[in-house]
């Protein structure tokens, strides 16, 4: 197994030698082969119920095959205010279908046309536990460098390593929700606290079992 260490641009300059440990490599092709063909979305199409869709963006050039995610900005009203998450959002009615949906999120949201991009499949429907809303989580292989541009639903935005996500143990982490604090599953990335839904994506994606409290 190979391994490197990541040093940021402030570490460097500082003298400070505080490393990051990542793995080097992700297996993409076995992540492939689970994954489930668009057309099982077909019958989560047809439904009346709102459904959403988000899109996981992979970088296989980038260390550790790396996945885009974006912390979204702080927004009354929205379910996911202020949390990480992967670029997505609700089905609109000019979209035919969920794929649709999650192309044109990642297009508005990060400036990222997937079209050009390989969709290498879909993971089965995840589940909000605000709303009980059920999510269409497509995975996307880059074939090319792109250029992250964000709109003004997002914060932030940064690369996460597949292999490092695979590495690393949850932990419970307190979050501010509408109710108050909580305890939650999560994992921790460079400061950024990854819970909810897209911690149960995550470990969907990575084939890791779920812990008995999410």
């Amino acid at each position: 197994m190979h391994r490197t260490y990541l040093l940021n641009e402030a570490q460097i300059w500082s003298g400070q030698r505080k490393c990051v440990f990542v793995t080097s490599s992700f297996d993409i092709k076995s992540l492939k082969q689970r994954l489930n063909p668009e057309s099982s979305m077909a019958g989560s199409e047809s439904s009346n119920e709102p459904v959403a869709a988000v899109a996981i963006i992979i970088d296989a050039n980038r260390v550790g095959a790396s996945v885009l995610l974006i912390r979204r900005r702080d927004r009354e009203g929205d379910p996911w205010s202020g949390q990480i998450a992967f670029p997505g959002g609700h089905k609109s009615t000019k979209d035919q279908t969920l794929l649709q949906s999650a192309i044109r999120e990642a297009s508005e949201e990060v400036g990222i046309d997937l079209h050009e991009h390989e969709l290498l499949g879909v993971l089965p429907l995840a589940y909000s536990h605000t709303r009980r809303m059920p999510v269409a989580p497509f995975v996307f292989q880059l074939r090319s460098n792109v250029a992250v541009r964000l709109n003004d639903e997002v914060a932030e935005s940064f690369w996460v390593p597949l292999s490092e996500l695979l590495r690393i143990k949850s932990t419970i982490s307190q979050v501010q929700v509408e109710r108050g604090r909580l305890g939650v599953d999560s994992y921790i990335y460079d400061g950024h606290v990854i819970w909810g839904l897209t911690f149960r994506i995550i470990n969907i994606l990575l084939n890791k079992p779920q812990p008995n409290s999410s």
